[in-house]
């Protein structure tokens, strides 16, 4: 009797749809896209998506397994549209802005990103520590395009120093190491890489990074799309967001950033 009980048992097991659901649940797929032109934090290079972001995500996404994160690049601003429409479900990596009710919500923070101010040695043998009193009359070097904070237009407005667009970070660290400016405000991240990438080429004007102050500093997200919303979002998030945390405690979010940045 006993052996009859067994043998239903078993072939009952084999059957379609009697397996238990935990054992055939696939990982859910969840997609997040990045800015696929914001080196070192997240770009494309040889048709690669990498970055200091796609590190910290993937390694974060390891520790979750009820999910398979794909990490997809994308022009920012069409990002931030699609987020908008609620066309895709996340996107990284945005500082916290009122204006964008669309997002619903952060995530916890990325990493803080800062803009700096690179000089020269020369500009480097006087002491300047506050800002801007110690760089009147300098030429600051700034990104065509790039946001500039307040900090840095207002004296620019007053005349107590000049600014002097150039594009990108490559043609601003040459200017810089031939003095043709005095000074370059940048993301710190940004022109470390830059100067990383430029290193032979800078070396022959025995040319060294040297940061003197920070102007400013943002927090960067994973921003969730208001609009949309599927039946794992508040899962995944909270698991993400434990993720994030765990890993700026244990210390490797400090690694992946020293690896990048140093």
């Amino acid at each position: 009797m006993q052996a009859a009980i067994t043998a239903r048992l078993c072939l009952a097991l084999t059957l379609p749809g009697l397996w238990p659901t935990t054992a055939l649940a696939a990982p859910q797929t969840v997609i997040l896209y990045g800015d696929d032109d914001y080196a070192p934090y997240s770009y494309v290079e040889n048709g690669v998506f990498k970055g200091m972001y796609i590190d910290i995500l993937r390694l974060a996404a390891s520790t979750m397994p009820d999910y398979r994160l794909e990490l997809q690049p994308r022009p920012w601003k069409r990002g931030l549209d699609a987020l908008e429409k609620g066309q895709v479900f996340g996107l990284f990596p945005p500082g916290y802005k009122r204006e964008r009710p669309y997002v619903q919500p952060y995530s916890t923070m990325l990493y803080r990103e800062s803009v700096v101010l690179f000089c020269h040695d020369a500009v480097m043998r006087t002491p300047r520590t506050h800002f801007p009193a110690d760089f009147a009359g300098l030429t600051i070097g700034v990104n065509t395009g790039f946001l500039l904070s307040e900090k840095l237009m207002a004296p620019a407005r007053q005349g107590l120093l000049h600014l002097e667009a150039a594009k990108g970070n490559e043609a601003n660290l040459k200017k810089l190491a031939l003095r043709r400016i005095d000074c370059y405000a940048s993301d710190r991240g940004a022109a470390r890489h830059t100067a990383r990438q430029l290193q032979g080429e800078l070396d022959r004007y025995a040319f060294q990074l040297h940061e003197v102050l920070e102007l400013s500093s943002e927090a960067t997200y994973i921003a969730y799309s208001a609009r949309n919303t599927p039946a794992y979002k508040a899962d995944f998030i909270n698991k993400m967001n434990a993720a994030l945390l765990a890993m700026r405690q244990n210390g490797q979010l400090a690694r992946i950033e020293g690896a990048y940045l140093r």
